[in-house]
């Protein structure tokens, strides 16, 4: 009955959500060979491409995850539900990471298709992290302020930020690797987007 539970749970999550994050990802992935070409790149060209542009996706992919908890009809449905709203919005997270690095390999595939050469497994986990650096930073905002767009203006911010810094920042995973303080920032992120991500109304 828990495992029943579960899935009924993880499905309509799924159904909720996937066209505030799954559909424009998707569409950004679709016009990114229209912006920066991503034919026969090598490492550092490929690493740049990767986290300037497909890192975009994190943000659809992570900062309206909560949106829905703005609806008290929606809030009341899943409260009444055999999780906790925060079990529930913690797997909402988990569907996410799981989706963006699916992507991120599907687009991978499709650099390496068109001549691109870099490490598929080590830059697809990497992209991951530059990818949750501003989907994070949107949901912390979205979930504090209790607005889905103040969470889109803080992780534009945060890409701003991050584009404009030095080369050697730690929010930049694909070319400099994962620093541990890029795991302690996210981690952080996380559990602080939890905690505040109840509804404006509460």
């Amino acid at each position: 009955m828990r495992t029943e539970n579960f899935l009924t749970v993880l499905g309509a999550n799924v159904r909720m959500n996937y066209k505030n994050t799954l559909i424009p990802s998707i569409l950004l992935l679709l016009v990114i060979p229209l912006l920066y070409g991503t034919a026969d790149l090598d490492c550092i060209k490929s690493a740049d491409c990767l986290e300037r542009m497909v890192a975009l996706v994190g943000i659809p992919m992570f900062t309206s995850l909560f949106y829905k908890e703005q609806s008290r009809d929606l809030y009341d449905m899943v409260a009444l539900r055999p999780f906790s709203f925060r079990v529930v919005a913690a797997l909402r997270i988990g569907i996410s990471m799981a989706g963006t690095f699916a992507l991120v390999m599907v687009f991978e595939i499709y650099m390496r298709s068109c001549g691109s050469i870099f490490p598929m497994g080590a830059y697809a986990v990497r992209t991951l992290a530059a990818c949750m650096g501003p989907g994070f930073a949107g949901l912390l905002c979205a979930s504090v302020a209790k607005s889905t767009a103040v969470g889109y203006l803080g992780a534009f911010c945060f890409c701003f930020v991050v584009q404009a810094g030095p080369g050697d920042s730690i929010f930049k995973p694909v070319t400099n690797g994962i620093h541990p303080l890029l795991v302690l920032f996210l981690c952080s992120a996380g559990a602080a987007g939890l905690l505040f991500c109840k509804p404006s109304y509460q």
